[in-house]
């Protein structure tokens, strides 16, 4: 038997340089390894379910799951926004003429989705082997030669137009497509775009083309010159190719809010591939997936910015990427045994209950908006307040808890910055509240140095500039001011609302109640997310009865 000394274990300690992991899934090193399973994932993988929207706050694990796909299946492709050098549209003088003429261009942007799509599916069936590929071509053609059928014998000019530069990279396929419509309009109108930018345009007889005369023509060129053959590749595709759902392919683009093209133009862009995506539905054993952050989801949807369908009618796409609190310890615990060489999990990393009952991880969890970001951010704070502690102590996680308040507060700012620029500027009258109180509390002077800014244009956009705006010249009273504001706030998270006395707290990521704007009432009280109780200052020893 070996000495008592020889039998004691070394307890496993948390050094300041540990981490669980990145919140970012690009740079996880972990992220294979403690990978959790989703019921959006299996939607995803299955080509039969129309799910292949994947839609979720930032830090949620949408881009997890692309890269799982990637790395589990085997005919995969990825379109990167950014590779995709679309940014040419931005400045295409085509496209500005027919914005300038109030051309609906949404049209024209599923047009060249289309395209894409396609020949990144026939890249994908032939996985780049030219010989194969040109063999399937010839071999359909000899099929269809006897048969006379002008719509076929367009798609096939198609393909004997695109043969030739089929790996090429997408923006000459795309630039290919805008020279056909220019060059369509130009002869048909008798207009040289160029010289007739910023001007009206005149034919050989003089007579004055007008907007409207644009606006027709350019539709048409548009639905006739591309329109008819690129529906009857689909429909080649379908009856040739994808017709088998075992056989799967998969197209993934991620990234969308990045910048990779003009601001309006990415806007039309993806809510015209929204519409494409569900057309594209109809090939067999064939999946194009995206991720959309739900802020850009939002702006999308809002009415203002997509010319195309409405969110209604797309809703059967969306896969919706939430987690529970039993996933999160689940998540969270595969994290603690790799790092932790199998010595810690959640029960042990962390105390079990502090006086109000609540153990460590509850503690933790009731601080973030339940997304594995949040929770990896967390954790790497605790570790670096552990000291070479074994465990998580109340004070650790306290003192994790300030730098990890400030972080989310700014992760908040930069999330929803796209959308309505400066929050930090509306969040002052928080600052140093106290838990709890009523909406009747929050009074106009609270607001007094945003009414008398003069640089909102510079500060502030989208519908945040429009009700401060409407409220300094007297449009909305401050009553109706003070509820966008609010229902803001809960919308991205920084508030939760008690609508009624009867009613629940109700933050934005839980399903309990229904809650609208016209539902805050001057009764209605005002809980400040725990997330932002360090950052925003939040006094918590005078909370009203209502607790949480």
């Amino acid at each position: 038997m070996g000495s008592k000394k020889s039998q004691i274990i070394k307890k496993f300690k948390f050094t300041k340089y540990l981490e669980i992991g990145s919140p970012d899934a690009e740079t996880d090193k972990l992220l294979d390894q403690a990978f959790i399973e989703k019921d959006a994932l299996e939607a995803l993988l299955d080509t039969t379910n129309q799910r292949s929207i994947l839609i979720g706050r930032t830090g949620s694990g949408k881009s997890a799951i692309l890269k799982n796909i990637e790395s589990t299946q085997e005919k995969v492709t990825r379109i990167e926004p950014e590779a995709m050098s679309l940014r040419f549209l931005s400045n295409s003088t085509l496209l500005q003429y027919f914005r300038d003429n109030d051309v609906n261009l949404n049209f024209f942007y599923k047009i060249l989705w289309k395209h894409v799509f396609v020949i990144e599916l026939l890249r994908l069936y032939f996985s780049y082997d030219n010989k194969k590929k040109n063999n399937w071509f010839v071999n359909l053609k000899e099929k269809f030669i006897k048969k006379y059928n002008p719509k076929r014998d367009k798609a096939f000019e198609y393909f004997d137009k695109w043969s030739n530069e089929f790996w090429l990279d997408t923006e000459v396929r795309i630039k290919e497509i805008e020279n056909t419509v220019q060059k369509r309009f130009e002869n048909e109108l008798g207009i040289d775009i160029k010289s007739a930018r910023g001007k009206a345009s005149t034919l050989e007889n003089n007579q004055i083309v007008t907007k409207s005369d644009i606006k027709t023509k350019a539709e048409h060129i548009i639905s006739d010159a591309l329109a008819h053959d690129i529906h009857e590749i689909i429909k080649i595709l379908q009856e040739e190719l994808f017709v088998d759902n075992q056989q799967k392919h998969f197209v993934i683009i991620d990234d969308l809010d990045k910048e990779w093209i003009a601001t309006d133009i990415r806007y039309d862009l993806i809510g015209a591939m929204i519409e494409v995506i569900k057309e594209f539905q109809v090939l067999k054993g064939v999946k194009i997936i995206i991720s959309l952050r739900d802020n850009l989801y939002q702006l999308l949807f809002s009415g203002v910015n997509h010319k195309g369908g409405q969110r209604e009618k797309f809703k059967p796409l969306y896969a919706e990427l939430t987690w529970t609190a039993i996933e999160l310890k689940e998540f969270l615990n595969k994290r603690l045994f790799l790092v932790t060489h199998n010595n810690l999990d959640i029960r042990s990393a962390f105390d079990r209950q502090y006086k109000n009952g609540t153990d460590g991880f509850m503690y933790m969890l009731d601080r973030t908006f339940y997304r594995p970001r949040d929770v990896i951010s967390y954790v790497n704070h605790a570790i670096e307040n552990a000291n070479n502690r074994t465990h998580f102590t109340l004070d650790v996680l306290k003192r994790a808890e300030i730098d990890y308040s400030h972080d989310r507060l700014q992760a908040i700012e930069d999330e929803w910055g796209e959308n309505y620029g400066e929050l930090r500027r509306i969040l002052r009258f928080l600052n140093g509240k106290h838990n709890g109180f009523s909406v009747k509390n929050i009074k106009e002077d609270d607001f007094t140095e945003l009414y008398f800014e003069e640089m909102v244009n510079e500060y502030f956009h989208g519908d945040l500039l429009s009700w401060i705006t409407q409220w300094k010249k007297g449009q909305l009273t401050f009553a109706q001011f003070l509820k966008h504001i609010l229902f803001l706030l809960y919308q991205i998270g920084i508030i939760g609302i008690k609508k009624g006395t009867t009613y629940p707290i109700q933050f934005f990521y839980e399903k309990n109640v229904l809650l609208v704007m016209n539902d805050i009432s001057l009764d209605s009280k005002i809980y400040i997310h725990k997330a932002f109780y360090a950052a925003l200052k939040i006094n918590t020893k005078e909370l009203e009865p209502d607790k949480y």
